[in-house]
């Protein structure tokens, strides 16, 4: 049964935090886990900012259940390949594998990953599923059983210098146009020296890729047939047919337009380059992954501590805003050889009590009831906006089966290519449609 928390006004109205219990519960950690002293967990983990509040939690594992935890930090795409290449080889290496939702289809193909199922459900007194937002845990499923668990929720909005927007009297953008007029204005103009307008991902492959698939609902498009906002699962997969078309054509036009208000280079920019120019003091907006935002929070790292505000996803003229839901899930590896302690950590460090610390020190809130912590909402400003974010997220922005990652590889080399004018738009496009179709026909996914 569902209990809402508390009711706060925010700059967009009233925002309700909901969860399944007020508070989370005291629970004697001895009792509830099992003696694993004398085992090392190994757990292979993207190097994004969480990691750091990850890390200093894993290690009082050992206090409460005697084995010790190895988080071993790894880029995006050195971790899905080694992850993978292990598993391929029943590799006992890793014995919790944090991996990006959208590679669950994927890793289940391939025989990675064990079916949580029956542990979550026995459990569910400490694990609290329906505490989890739902437009992130709904990616922790596959072919209607939980494989994982979150760890790491991410949503986007977007970022920008409210000192400046002050000091101009400008409001956010809403619109895609709003937002181009807003860039336009901030560029080069002699009022604010050295600022460029808007910086998003663009760089060749998978981070032009995802940034194309999160950009597109919001563009009044979807990137295959039966790809609707709200469909269940089955629905969502039910037909894999391609149907980029004029919206995409037109994303990707208002894409290359906004490259004119970024640095030099920002045809190359991905997820680091992007946060990195944001905190740098030099950009008025950009879109980021909630996760990112600490880093503009940091005063060694940072020059607008202080300096910046959230707004929603900006949408198309007659679309809606439809913010990408990601981010990152605890699964247990199928050939792992510690198997009930891997379940045991993941049961520990997802918990109510325990993410909250997490969230406390960084991490991505990813349980409703986190949203209202006191200390949450003080560290992180954004936290508001991020909650309005979660319940309008799309969960299925992005593909979730086991040819995913090609599949945005393919979309992330063609639009780099038009937005640097090796082709045109509806030649992207054409090419992105025909590639896939035959990519899912291979894959034996589309007949």
């Amino acid at each position: 049964m569902k209990h809402c928390l508390k009711k706060i006004t925010t700059s967009v109205g009233l925002v309700t935090f909901c969860a399944g219990l007020s508070h989370a519960q005291d629970i004697d950690w001895g009792k509830e886990l099992g003696d694993h002293s004398g085992v090392t967990l190994n757990v292979p983990m993207i190097t994004d900012p969480f990691i750091e509040p990850l890390t200093d939690l894993s290690a009082r594992f050992e206090q409460v259940a005697g084995a010790k935890v190895n988080v071993d930090p790894f880029g995006y795409t050195t971790l899905h390949d080694t992850e993978l290449l292990k598993c391929s080889q029943k590799s006992a290496d890793m014995d919790v594998m944090g991996i990006d939702a959208i590679w669950i289809g994927e890793f289940v193909e391939a025989g990675c990953l064990e079916n949580l199922e029956d542990r979550i459900a026995a459990d569910d007194d400490v694990v609290k599923w329906d505490d989890f937002t739902p437009g992130f845990s709904a990616q922790a499923i596959w072919e209607g059983s939980r494989y994982c668990v979150p760890i790491g929720a991410y949503y986007q909005l977007l970022f920008y210098r409210n000192d400046l927007f002050e000091a101009a009297g400008k409001n956010p953008p809403k619109t895609f146009d709003e937002l181009e007029e807003l860039a336009a204005f901030f560029t080069d103009n002699p009022d604010y020296p050295g600022i460029k307008g808007f910086v998003t991902n663009n760089a060749r492959g998978v981070a032009a890729g995802q940034e194309f698939y999160q950009w597109l609902p919001s563009a009044g498009g979807k990137a295959w047939a039966s790809n609707e906002f709200g469909a269940t699962p089955t629905e969502t997969y039910s037909d894999l047919t391609p149907t980029f078309d004029g919206a995409a054509v037109d994303l990707i036009k208002f894409l290359k337009g906004m490259m004119a208000y970024g640095p030099t280079g920002v045809e190359g920019f991905d997820w680091d380059q992007r946060g990195a120019a944001f905190a740098s003091g030099n950009i008025a907006m950009t879109n980021m992954w909630s996760v990112r935002a600490n880093l503009s929070n940091i005063p060694e790292t940072s020059k607008i501590v202080g300096k910046f505000s959230t707004t929603q996803f900006p949408h198309a003229e007659g679309a809606q805003s439809r913010p990408p839901a990601g981010g990152w899930i605890l699964c247990v590896n199928k050939h792992s050889k510690n198997k009930d302690a891997a379940w045991d950590y993941i049961k520990w460090v997802t918990s109510q009590e325990i993410h909250a610390e997490y969230a406390r020190a960084g991490g991505p809130p990813s349980r409703i009831s986190t949203f209202s912590d006191p200390e949450v909402r003080e560290n992180w400003p954004w936290t508001d906006d991020l909650f309005i974010s979660s319940e309008a997220a799309f969960a299925e922005v992005r593909p979730r089966h086991a040819a995913t990652s090609q599949m945005i590889d393919i979309v992330g080399i063609e639009v780099n290519k038009a937005l640097i004018g090796e082709q045109s738009p509806e030649e992207a496009v054409e090419e992105i449609n025909s590639k896939h179709t035959k990519l899912l026909r291979r894959s034996g996914l589309l007949e």
